[in-house]
């Protein structure tokens, strides 16, 4: 397939070449990378360019095996469309630039969904801005998002699942970042990933009952103990005043993912 693209004033376009039917090839992969790479940081030192070409292999490898386990649902032509290829040029400056301090995983996943069949241009945007935003972020501000997506935003269907669902969210998410303050989370906002709103709240909890009416029963916080534990941490550290933009919904969908079937960027917000 011969496909040629324009690049706008002060931008480069890097031609992709190949079958794209036949899906794409771990060394076709790397090349898309390193090119970028190249690009971007040219005349750094030796040294520090050895780094960054090893950053950005954790990017090309974890980046190939996503695109490679969902090569049915992407469609791989986009790879040669300018505006794909900024989005993958930013992931490779994030990784080049900070490596394993930043979540080299999620930032494929994301450049995975860049490129899925079925995405809106809105989708798409919303997709590009997440990117941007991931490397700006330390662990636990990232750790934060799916959390308050999670109880900002989803329903729990079968209630018989609900402290099940936020013994998750503890576990893999919020007894990994304690000590989020009010500048960490000021700091997310600034980022684009969230707004922040310093006001007064009520008991969680108590609020959850007109969501989940089982709840308004005798004794629920004892019969729900750790939707009970996440939601009194929610409160006690005043969560509720950070909430997220759509492309902070988007990194936490993509967290979320991983362990609740069902959620996925399209389904949630078309």
């Amino acid at each position: 397939m011969n496909q040629k693209a324009e690049a706008s004033q002060n931008s480069t376009v890097i031609q992709v070449r190949g079958n794209f039917s036949n899906g794409i090839t771990l060394s076709e992969c790397e090349r898309l990378f390193q090119l970028l790479l190249t690009e971007n940081f040219p005349k750094l030192e030796a040294a520090a360019a050895e780094k960054a070409k090893e950053n950005t292999e954790l990017l090309v490898k974890a980046t190939f095996q996503k695109l490679n386990a969902k090569i049915d649902s992407i469609s791989v032509e986009k790879l040669a469309e300018p505006d794909v290829q900024n989005t993958f040029n930013t992931a490779v400056m994030g990784a080049a630039k900070k490596g394993q301090k930043i979540d080299i995983d999620l930032l494929a996943e994301l450049l995975e969904s860049r490129i899925e069949k079925g995405n809106t241009n809105y989708i798409d945007n919303c997709i590009e801005v997440a990117v941007e935003i991931v490397p700006k972020l330390t662990t636990e501000m990232i750790l934060l998002l799916p959390v308050l997506h999670f109880i900002q935003a989803i329903v729990t269907n079968d209630i018989t699942y609900l402290d099940n669902n936020f013994g998750v969210i503890d576990d893999e998410y919020l007894s990994k970042c304690k000590g989020i303050t009010p500048s960490q989370m000021k700091t997310i906002a600034a980022t684009g990933a969230g707004s922040y709103m310093s006001i007064m709240a009520d008991n969680t909890f108590n609020q959850m009952k007109s969501r989940y009416p089982q709840l308004n029963e005798t004794d629920s916080e004892l019969k729900f103990p750790r939707m009970a534990k996440v939601l009194k941490f929610y409160d006690e550290n005043n969560l509720h005043q950070l909430t997220l933009t759509t492309p902070g919904q988007v990194i936490a969908i993509k967290m979320l993912s991983k362990f609740f079937t069902g959620i996925s960027i399209n389904s949630h917000l078309q």
